[in-house]
């Protein structure tokens, strides 16, 4: 019967196609899952219990509240340490959010002003602690993991990295870098919040993620390429000695040196390459300046920036330092009588024709409020900063 030949042909032909089409379908299904699983795990994997966001929370005036940085729960569960941008925030209240186990009121225990690193106070949190590990025998090039909320959203990401460990920096930090292949993915990044939690390969917590920037680095993704400047890791070991020592406790948080060729963070080990003690020796002569202040000065040249200075300001003439604290400090003179209260001090020297050292403050925002003259010696804040006016070509 040729008629049921030709059905039977015919029908043979449909499945054999719908196999085709079914293997196909498999093959681009894998291919789909291929590029699309990697980024879809690290943005599904489970948070890490003990990483944690700081907030401030809103005002009765109409603040928003804001994430400040993230954090890791270390001790005993009530603490957490974070690093905090002191320059651009004064937080006088703060909430720990876990989002596993809620929302913490949290007060400042301890801050670290040569990294930023500070201790927040927890009670009765009792939250599970990180596992810290060894980055005694950290090796240059180490793969290790960064972890935290991308910017901007509320997805969990454990991004790939590298270590690298230098004695310019060491013991307080180590630098990172992002993979090539990590960037082409669009990852790898994107977590770039202060105080996200860098592990080792085991998982275990070694670094928090600093406010201070190092050098560029150049990544290229889909779209190009990137420059991007990534902040020196602090060494959680450092930063636990928080634990059972303050004596690093006062003095500026955020120093910078500037003239009117340039300008530079004062950051230890880094470009231009302070030691963490002359950092140390720097922020203790800042401090003794602050008890020998004289006559107050006219303005002068510096009335157009009493709205305050801009980001890239240089003085006309000299060498200025620019010292924030962390909380508001005491100016006085010579008799100590207390003169105002500062958030901010710029030290001003090397000016032309005589005219006196002199002390610029105010108490927000780097908004001048006024000047002082300087009675003080500040041939040994001079000395301190020499090697970097030389770099900086002064």
């Amino acid at each position: 019967m040729p008629g049921k030949e030709v059905g039977h042909d015919t029908k043979r032909g449909l499945v054999m196609r719908l196999r085709v089409l079914m293997v196909i379908s498999v093959v681009l299904l894998v291919l789909v899952l291929a590029m699309v699983l990697p980024s879809a795990l690290s943005y599904k994997m489970g948070i890490d219990d003990y990483v944690v966001q700081i907030w401030q929370p809103g005002t009765a005036s109409g603040d928003p509240e804001t994430l400040l940085a993230f954090g890791i729960v270390v001790d005993d569960g009530n603490h957490v340490l974070t690093v905090l941008d002191y320059e651009r925030d004064t937080p006088d209240k703060l909430l720990v959010i876990s989002p596993k186990y809620g929302m913490f009121d949290a007060s400042i225990q301890a801050i670290d002003y040569r990294t930023s690193a500070t201790l927040l106070q927890l009670q009765d949190a009792n939250l599970p602690v990180a596992e810290i590990g060894d980055t005694s025998s950290l090796a240059s090039n180490q793969s290790i993991c960064i972890r935290g909320w991308v910017d901007g959203t509320n997805r969990y990401m454990k991004s790939p990295a590298n270590a690298h460990l230098s004695d310019n920096v060491a013991p307080l930090f180590f630098s990172i870098s992002v993979p090539q292949e990590a960037a082409t993915r669009g990852e790898g990044w994107v977590v770039d919040k202060s105080g996200a939690v860098i592990t080792d390969k085991d998982g275990k917590a070694i670094g928090l993620l600093g406010r201070y920037q190092t050098k560029l680095i150049t990544v290229y993704g889909p779209i190009g390429y990137a420059s991007l400047p990534f902040p020196l890791v602090i060494n959680i070991d450092s930063a636990l000695a928080l634990l059972t020592d303050t004596s690093h406790s006062i003095g500026p948080a955020v120093s910078a040196i500037l003239t009117e060729s340039g300008s530079t963070d004062v950051v230890p080990g880094d470009y231009p390459r302070l030691p963490v003690n002359d950092i140390e020796n720097l922020d203790t002569t800042v401090m003794g300046l602050l008890d020998k202040i004289g006559e107050p000065l006219p303005l002068d040249e510096l009335a157009k920036y009493s709205s305050g200075l801009p980001m890239r300001f240089h003085p006309e003439e000299g060498v200025t330092l620019v010292a924030a604290f962390t909380y508001p400090v005491e100016l006085h003179d010579n008799d100590n009588n207390l003169l105002a209260m500062a958030k901010w001090v710029g030290i001003h020297w090397d000016r032309s024709e005589g005219k006196p050292n002199r002390l610029i403050y105010g108490s927000t925002a780097y908004a001048v409020e006024g000047v002082y003259s300087i009675e003080g010696d500040i041939s040994g804040l001079v000395q301190l900063v020499e090697p970097i006016l030389s770099e900086l070509g002064h």
